[in-house]
């Protein structure tokens, strides 16, 4: 969310127009929150995504603001038999993880003692999953009633 704040600003506006200021989000209102769903649909297959590096959540959206049909669950956990069992605790639990974070807390770049932006340069970790580095970054609470010294604890 650091590196793209227009879609960390758009998912939060869905959230508040949908869910308000004063609840957190719960599985009930996922459907009503197609942004934020379109958030957990990552590919990098270049050949189906064009700038399939780039996080565009939009690319699985229709023209209406709607989800399309195309969800790279289908490949990314397998099919069939092959299908992964934990597919759907998976699911839910990034979707949870990614909705609670959006809905409580601000994500921004990191300033120096002077107030200048920090700026980086993404670094990744290879091997069975793709993983961010650590990286500087600003959390901040978007309400009074969020305690953030908890996620700034884990940084």
């Amino acid at each position: 969310m650091v590196l793209y704040p227009n879609v960390q600003r758009r998912a939060q506006a869905e959230i508040d127009s949908v869910i308000g200021a004063n609840h957190l989000p719960t599985f009930e209102d996922r459907a009503l929150l197609p942004y934020v769903e379109s958030q957990l649909g990552i590919s990098r297959d270049e050949k189906w995504y064009p700038e399939a590096s780039n996080f565009i959540p939009e690319r699985f959206m229709d023209i209406d603001g709607e989800l399309t049909d195309d969800d790279p669950a289908g490949y990314v956990f397998g099919l069939g038999q092959c299908g992964c069992p934990g597919w759907y605790a998976a699911d839910a639990s990034v979707w949870s993880a990614i909705v609670t974070m959006l809905a409580m807390i601000e994500f921004s770049f990191a300033k120096d003692d002077q107030g200048k932006v920090i700026e980086f340069t993404p670094q990744f970790m290879m091997g069975l999953t793709h993983s961010p580095m650590v990286f500087p970054c600003s959390i901040s609470a978007r309400s009074r009633l969020v305690d953030v010294s908890y996620f700034n604890d884990l940084l």
